[in-house]
């Protein structure tokens, strides 16, 4: 077994805190106390040169923090909306110069570290011997157990207080084996790979509540279920809920089919989907995967993972992703690719001391890289070629790899031990382009439960970043908050924008090329719909709630998000709390 990471060393330079976003006061900022893991060489193939391994970081260029407007900005009444910033007032975001990230000496062989081999034990890139299925004929040597990264210990935290957290056991290798579909595969047509929709339906510029689907009861015993999983079609909207799939027809709420997929209740949903298909994990261990018709509700496959027993917890805080015509899924003590239409084997995840940690579709398969809790690592992987990298980039010492939030661009959140998002990263090619400070809770950077992908408050164009400014009360009442946008291609921040009644906002969505924002209802507040312009920061109201929707809409509910779909806005849930006997599913407004 694994022991636990060394005592803490020097400080990165990465997730140094700042003041946020918005132009700094004069001076540099302090040197922040934050602690750094001890690093070892990681033990998948080397990354071509100038990916590397880290040097130490040179401290970020003089000036402070980026708060609210500073004294000589326009004030609330000349332009209530956003205002221009002038360049690089963003100390942190500056794309660091190439040479702090490159290898000192040549990059080191595989399993450099001196992680032991195993009898039979392939090495990356190699098919294990298979038998059924493609399942190996032997179990990798060495049990299931813990070893994760601390993101998944946050999640663990995050989903069930009263759990008790696994110790940390045997690390894996994520070694990724070959599939036996050699045939040619169809152009993938990606989902929710970020960027601006081309055109949105017609919609109203009043919303009116529609119709809800009240949470089935949770028994007392098991305290809470997760319900992950929304999807949408030309007429359905399709939600994961207990033991099963249901799609509704979004005009009338009507259920238009059901399927059975009955689990213990916190098994992990794809977000994307290809052709119509979608998957889900389920069974009393989140042992099977599911692959469906989101037209129809047809099963099209099922299978049992590598290893399922039908009743061990083997497949804990699992989770899934897919991207064309693959579907990978990761869990604690394993991972696997499959191609969806089929259910072919890509590749397989043994053990080591590397592991795939995270799984990011859409647009291209991102994967995150844990080695022993030390480096972490993004790589983009070829899954017609048995999932290897097309490249990798490494993050720098004492930081970890928690979020994708795009990967097209690739758009990572890095974090530390004392905080799971500091920076969010562009990545081009194996190299980092940009990097954004997170600060000291100037950002609401939501990190929720259903894997890499479960990012909420944070939108990715081809060119921008848009980060959400956290909601603090004034000395007035008044609620400040805003939206703010960055280029990916240095960080620099480009604008502003804050609601003119100094209202609770964040950003939702794409619409017309538009950012979409919401400004939800409150006792007080009847709530709105924004787009923001993604030139200038300029707002415009897109759509109102009519009388009566903030009984309808609770967004304080952490569990609790916003969609917008075909004209039509969704609150969705995605857990359900024993005792709470109001809790939605659904509700809709058009």
């Amino acid at each position: 077994m694994s022991q636990p990471p060394p005592p803490p060393g020097n400080p990165p330079e990465f997730g140094k805190p700042s003041d946020g976003a918005v132009p700094p006061p004069p001076g540099p900022p302090p040197p922040p106390q934050t602690q750094q893991p001890q690093m070892q060489q990681p033990q998948t193939p080397p990354p071509p040169p100038g990916y590397g391994y880290p040097a130490q970081t040179p401290p970020p260029p003089p000036g402070g923090g980026y708060g609210y407007p500073a004294p000589g900005q326009p004030q609330p009444g000349e332009n209530p909306y956003a205002q221009p910033v002038p360049p690089a007032q963003n100390p942190y975001a500056q794309a660091p110069t190439q040479a702090a990230f490159q290898p000192q000496g040549p990059p080191p062989p595989p399993y450099a570290s001196g992680a032991p081999q195993y009898p039979g034990q392939p090495q990356y890139g190699q098919v294990p011997p298979q038998g059924p299925y493609g399942y190996p004929q032997q179990p990798y040597p060495g049990g299931p157990g813990g070893g994760r990264s601390n993101n998944k210990l946050v999640i663990i935290i995050a989903a069930v207080v009263a759990v008790v957290l696994l110790a940390a056991g045997g690390v894996y290798l994520a070694t990724k084996s070959g599939g036996n579909d050699p045939d040619p595969k169809p152009t993938a047509k990606p989902t929710g790979s970020g960027g601006p929709a081309p055109t949105s339906a017609p919609h109203s510029t009043e919303l009116q509540f529609g119709w809800n689907k009240p949470a089935d009861k949770v028994a007392e015993k098991d305290n809470l279920k997760t319900v992950f999983g929304i999807w949408f079609t030309d007429k359905y909207v399709v939600k994961g809920e207990i033991d099963k799939v249901v799609a509704y027809d979004e005009a009338t709420g009507n259920q238009a089919w059901t399927l059975p997929a009955p689990s213990r209740g916190d098994c992990a949903a794809a977000r994307d989907t290809y052709q119509n298909l979608a998957a889900i994990q389920y069974g009393p261990s989140c042992n099977k995967v599911m692959v469906f018709d989101l037209t129809t509700g047809a099963q099209k496959w099922s299978v049992d993972l590598p290893g399922a027993t039908g009743s061990k917890t083997d497949f804990d805080y699992s989770q899934m992703a897919i991207s064309g015509d693959t579907v990978g899924v990761d869990w604690l003590s394993g991972s696997i690719g499959y191609r969806l239409s089929s259910h072919a084997i890509l590749w397989q995840g043994g053990n080591g001391n590397c592991e795939d940690d995270g799984y990011g579709g859409g647009s291209q398969f991102v994967v995150i890289v844990n080695c022993d809790y030390q480096t972490y690592k993004v790589q983009v992987i070829d899954p017609d070629n048995h999932g290897k990298a097309k490249w990798t980039w490494t993050a720098p010492g004492g930081t970890e790899v928690n979020a994708i939030v795009s990967t097209d661009p690739v758009v990572v959140v890095l974090g530390t031990d004392n905080s799971s998002a500091t920076d969010v990263v562009t990545l081009a090619g194996g190299r980092m382009q940009s990097r954004i400070s997170l600060g000291t809770d100037k950002y609401d950077v939501s990190l929720g439960d259903n894997g890499a992908q479960d990012v909420h408050n944070v939108l990715v164009s081809k060119d921008t970043v848009y980060l959400t400014l956290r909601s603090q009360g004034d000395s007035k009442g008044q609620v400040l908050s805003g939206i703010v946008a960055f280029n990916t291609s240095d960080g620099k921040q480009k604008w502003v924008a804050k609601p003119a009644d100094k209202q609770d906002i964040l950003a939702v969505d794409f619409v017309d090329g538009q950012v979409l924002a919401l400004e939800p209802p409150d006792y007080d507040v009847p709530g709105q719909l924004v787009t923001v312009d993604p030139a200038t920061g300029a707002m415009k109201k897109f759509a109102g709630f009519t009388d009566g929707s903030k009984d309808h809409v609770d967004l304080s509910d952490l569990e609790n998000y916003p969609y917008w779909h075909n004209g039509h806005f969704y609150q969705v849930t995605h857990t359900v709390y024993e005792g709470n006997d109001d809790e939605m599913y659904l509700v809709e407004f058009h």
